[in-house]
Order: C-alpha cells, then sequence, then structure tokens
C-alpha cells in the first residue's frame, strides 16, 4: 500500500462527502435513492486495427485514462453489423471485405442469442464466448481484422453496481481535492474543447457515442460523456431489471 492509498483511506468519510457533492453539480440535484436498482458503465470507442492488452501500456501515466479501468467482458455488449451477418453489402458476393471468418450456423446461434428489444443484434459476452468456441471462431486471429467496424463493443466497466461507484470508477484514486476539482472541469468542456482533451458532458438528455443500443434493452441514462470528435463514449446507466441486461 503506497503512503497515497494510506492518506486516502484514513480520509475516506471526507472523501465520499467530497463526491457526493460532485455529483451532485453535473447530474442537478440528488439523484432519488432507490435501493433496489443497480448501476453500470459502458464504455465505447473507434476500434483499433492491431490487438492491445489491457491495461494499456503505459497507462499508469494517465491515472484518470480509461485505460487503466478493468473490464467485465460477459457483461460487455459485442454489437453485430446486419451486413456482416446476412453477407450482404461489402460482405455479399463481390464485396470488398471478402468471406465472413464464420459459417451460417455460427450466425443463426448469434441471432438466437440476441438480446431483446436491442436495436440490431446485440450479444452478451457471456453468451458469445460459448459460441466462439463451439464454431471455432477466433477473433484475434488475423483475419478477423476485417471485423473492425462491423463488430463494436460496449464494453462494461467493472464497478460495485453502486451510483456512486458507476460514475466516479476512474476517480476512486487516492487523489487530493484540487486535483478532483481539476479532473472534474476536464471533464465539463464543451463539444469544441473536448475534441483534443478531456470530454463534453452529455447528461442524461443524449446518448454518447454509440451508447445508444442501451436504451433499446431497458437501461435508462442518468449521465454519459463524449471524447474527441464523436470518436468515443461513457454512459452510467441504471440497469434493466431484465435478466440478460445486467
Amino acid at each position: 500500500m503506497t503512503s497515497g492509498e494510506k492518506t486516502h483511506e484514513a480520509g475516506l468519510p471526507e472523501w465520499d462527502g467530497a463526491l457526493d457533492g460532485a455529483f451532485q453539480v453535473l447530474l442537478g440535484g440528488k439523484p432519488l435513492e432507490d435501493p433496489a436498482a443497480a448501476y453500470g458503465v459502458y464504455s465505447s470507442g473507434l476500434t483499433d486495427r492491431e490487438p492491445k492488452e489491457l491495461p494499456y501500456p503505459g497507462a499508469d501515466e494517465h491515472p484518470f485514462s480509461p485505460a487503466q479501468w478493468r473490464f467485465d467482458f460477459s457483461e460487455s455488449l459485442f454489437c453485430f453489423d446486419s451486413h456482416l451477418l446476412a453477407g450482404t453489402g461489402p460482405w455479399g458476393e463481390g464485396g470488398h471485405k471478402g468471406p465472413r471468418p464464420f459459417d451460417e450456423a455460427f450466425v443463426a446461434e448469434v441471432r438466437a442469442a440476441a438480446t431483446d428489444g436491442a436495436e440490431g443484434v446485440v450479444v452478451r459476452g457471456a453468451d458469445l464466448g460459448p459460441l466462439l468456441e463451439r464454431h471455432g471462431v477466433d477473433l484475434t486471429h488475423s483475419g478477423s481484422k476485417k471485423l473492425n467496424g462491423w463488430l463494436s463493443v460496449l464494453l462494461r466497466v467493472v464497478t460495485d453496481g453502486s451510483l456512486t461507484e458507476a460514475q466516479w470508477e476512474e476517480a476512486l484514486g487516492a487523489i487530493a481535492h484540487p486535483e478532483l476539482r481539476d479532473h472534474l472541469r476536464m471533464l465539463c468542456l464543451d463539444e469544441e474543447d473536448a475534441r483534443d482533451r478531456g470530454a463534453y458532458y452529455c447528461g442524461a438528455d443524449r446518448w454518447p457515442f454509440t451508447t445508444y443500443v442501451l436504451d433499446g434493452i431497458g437501461c435508462s441514462l442518468v449521465a454519459g460523456w463524449e471524447f474527441g470528435e464523436s470518436q468515443a463514449g461513457t454512459a452510467v446507466v441504471r440497469l434493466s431489471a431484465a435478466p440478460d441486461a445486467r
């Protein structure tokens, strides 16, 4: 344990109070308490053409970066493009993407495992994993690189399910209050300033980049942020009561 961690643990009540106040500023007031509700964080972003390890190498240089987050792949959502599954458009005969790295039997099982209510075909990682193994589909293989942009992922950030933890997974470190203020300031930029640094705060009025998929499966937006030129987004949501949405 570092000295910073010791200091943080010793001042937990004061720290929690500071965080609660910051949340209320961003949310426009204290959220209604619902002990039965569960919350989560989903992160989306442009795919990379090369495989990446998690956390990203060098992530420790950026303590508030999503590169430091831990992800729950079983609860993450994998979104399949309709042309990809149907074998049409660029994936059809003569299309420039060429043959798909899986067969029709795999497609049929993916459709059967899709989450009800979602726009398009969206599959939880816990359901997709067994299908990949059963059909011998390796998404890390070089032949799967062409799926970039056609198979997107909403990564579920590991939290404890509470609203406080879900909103500020990235900020739960041993930081002093002035640094917290600076961090919050960088998360409240306008769309122009957020193009190259920090984030644009969407509030609960607009789903961040590609996270609208969550609306279709019954999640309610609590707060959201967009990064860059609509290149990545993070959504804090109240999870649906449906079992497959958790």
